[in-house]
């Protein structure tokens, strides 16, 4: 019965990774492209596409190698964290999680507060009503999870069709073809990178698909390739039609566009913030409540409380709040995968990857890829 609760199809489980990444990391895109150049950024999406699929699908592996219900914390544990120190390592590994996705979370409030300031709600009122919204649906569980997801991303497609259609009737600026300075290049490989991150909701992937291979391959690949083609289309109708290319690209996108496409931009921003918050903030209440143990209500308060407790308190501006968790991930990531996968690979033999994407040179490709994407997170332009 429980399984039966649980259990997601496919498109919802590539929802759950879709919602992770298609918040403020893709809206940020079109601003990092605009000084970048749109040529130079089109192969370097195609790199970080590649690499953030090898590293989605290495962590898929380890997922079902140590149990289709195992969080990331516990997969470490599994696979990395062994000796003496074994403790103490998960306890410092879990306590870094919870600080970077509480911190995550909290950038989404922040944007989407700012989104329903911009409606008129006070600024205390539009954090209040966002987190309400928010976390709500978190309680319920990763059934209703996944049936919200799907169905805000199914709105999400149609919103963006029906804007990308009418910029084809504001085609006003040239595109930028010439190559960037090296730091430009560099943040939009970090911002690229960082919008296709899914890591934690590849767990509730997993065990939403009862851990069979076929599935969670196809699962992956379909969320991370809505992601791809959202950027696509984002960053190029965006800077085509855009009043002005601001930091959050909906906004100059819309206003380009009419009065009309600002409301419907909104809504879109709202929905991108809110798929994402449910994935992290469900990740987070899995992680707390398997390695405390505790109440499953109390769970999900410290998955979604604290995030909202830093927004009211003015804990940094939205973009900084991204660049920094999106440069601690990365690490993390990094550093701690290639190991870990080397170990579950020689447990459990080859699940997901083939040989040619999962090999000793391309795990170091991989690793490094992240490495370079924090430091691209972290430069200014």
């Amino acid at each position: 019965m429980a399984q039966a609760q649980t259990k997601l199809t496919t498109w919802q489980a590539a929802c759950i990774i879709t919602g992770y990444g298609v918040g403020s990391g893709i809206m940020t895109l079109p601003y990092l492209v605009n000084r970048a150049g749109i040529i130079s950024c089109i192969v370097i999406l195609l790199v970080a596409f590649f690499f953030s699929y090898c590293m989605h699908m290495m962590l898929a592996e380890m997922i079902i190698g140590s149990g289709r219900d195992a969080q990331i914390v516990t997969m470490f544990k599994k696979f990395l964290f062994k000796g003496k120190f074994a403790r103490v390592l998960t306890a410092v590994f879990f306590a870094l999680t919870v600080v970077v996705l509480i911190a995550n979370l909290a950038a989404y409030i922040a944007g989407g507060a700012e989104i329903l300031q911009a409606a008129g709600l006070s600024p205390m009122a539009a954090k209040l009503v966002f987190y309400a919204i928010a976390a709500s649906v978190v309680l319920f569980g990763l059934k209703v999870l996944g049936m919200s997801e799907s169905i805000s991303i199914a709105i999400i497609i149609a919103i963006i069709a029906v804007l990308a259609g009418a910029s084809l009737f504001h085609l006003d600026n040239p595109l930028n073809l010439s190559a960037g300075q090296p730091n430009e290049l560099l943040a939009f490989f970090g911002m690229a990178m960082f919008s296709f991150v899914a890591f934690f909701s590849v767990p509730q992937a997993v065990q939403g698909l009862n851990g069979n291979p076929a599935k969670v391959r196809h699962a992956i690949l379909l969320g991370l390739g809505l992601n791809l083609a959202f950027i696509v289309v984002i960053v190029g109708c965006s800077l085509a039609a855009s009043a002005s290319v601001t930091e959050l690209a909906i906004i100059g996108w819309s206003q380009g566009i009419g009065t009309w496409a600002q409301v419907l931009g909104s809504v879109f921003t709202i929905l991108a913030m809110l798929t994402t918050y449910w994935s992290i903030s469900l990740a987070l209440s899995d992680i707390v409540r398997e390695q405390t143990n505790w109440n499953k209500n109390l769970c999900w308060l410290i998955a979604t409380l604290p995030s909202l407790l830093l927004v009211l308190a003015n804990a940094g501006s939205f973009l900084d709040i991204m660049r920094i968790v999106g440069g601690l991930i990365s690490v993390m990531i990094a550093i701690l995968v290639v190991p870990a996968y080397r170990a579950c690979r020689k447990e459990n033999g080859q699940t997901l990857l083939p040989t040619s994407l999962s090999s000793l040179p391309m795990q170091i490709l991989v690793a490094g890829a992240f490495i370079i994407a924090a430091v691209g997170s972290a430069v200014s332009i």
